[in-house]
């Protein structure tokens, strides 16, 4: 255990891991309020056609899928509040032709590798001094946003209309969430991947959920029980040579699994 806090890869993905983690759990509980799940789903498809840019112009692929994750966002949200089209119709088609666009121009790409499936599956044993500046950078701003309003954004996710009469400019705290969750969800790519980014801002508010009600408690034991995972995670993967972004989540997802049927046999009972 010494040995392997002494590699330098291995402290680089703890300490990414762990401010990655308190991020996502954080957005977690908002996600988990707005029943954005789906939406998360879509961000996070939607990056692969930027990444996918990126390699082809053979420019950092992280910043094409911070646009095109961004660009996604803003309009699901915009769709979602005009509601012109059903909002679970509107994500589907947009992500679909975000993945089908990555794949063409990933097969057109003269600089494709098998470094793509570092932003697929995720290897946060990749992540390097650079990502971690970036990574704590944007957890500081965003956390400090989320704290300077955050009675006005509860308001908001509890009932939107209610805030909107009272004043509160609900459009803002809204597309304000989306833009925050959108590029979290980018820099969450290093560490579990396109395909498993959605699962680590769900799962911490769902599991908290089952033991919490108030959303205070629900935070605090999110971000406790992510940094747990993430660090257990990491460890079990290196160990067993395991993809370490799928170890995370599913290491999360038997825990969930393990509490809800917990709970029903004690509710029985």
């Amino acid at each position: 255990m010494t040995e392997l806090l002494g590699i330098p890869f291995v402290q680089n993905a703890l300490l990414g891991g762990i401010i990655l983690a308190v991020l996502l759990s954080v957005l977690s509980l908002f996600v988990y309020l707005k029943n954005w799940s789906f939406i998360n789903v879509g961000i996070s498809h939607a990056t692969f056609g930027g990444l996918a840019v990126g390699f082809y112009l053979g420019i950092s692929p992280t910043v094409f899928g911070t646009l095109f994750a961004v660009a996604t966002g803003l309009l699901i949200g915009y769709i979602s509040k005009k509601g012109d089209i059903h909002e679970d119709i509107s994500i589907g088609i947009l992500f679909s032709v975000s993945m089908a666009f990555g794949v063409i121009v990933i097969t057109l790409s003269p600089n494709y590798n098998t470094d793509l499936f570092t932003f697929l599956f995720g290897n946060i044993l990749t992540i390097g001094k650079e990502d971690i500046y970036i990574l704590t950078g944007f957890t500081v701003l965003s956390l400090g946003f989320i704290k300077l309003f955050s009675h006005r954004i509860m308001y908001c996710c509890y009932n939107e209309e209610v805030a909107y009469t009272s004043g509160i400019n609900t459009s803002f705290y809204y597309y304000s969430l989306i833009l925050i969750i959108s590029v979290a969800t980018v820099l969450s790519v290093k560490l579990v991947g396109v395909i498993l980014a959605s699962a680590m801002m769900i799962l911490p508010a769902a599991f908290s959920n089952q033991i919490f009600w108030h959303y205070r408690k629900i935070l605090i034991f999110s971000v406790a029980t992510s940094i747990f995972m993430v660090v257990a995670g990491i460890f079990i993967s290196f160990y067993y040579d395991l993809p370490s972004g799928a170890t995370i989540v599913l290491l999360y997802s038997i825990s969930f699994g393990a509490v809800v049927m917990l709970k029903k046999l004690f509710v029985k009972g």
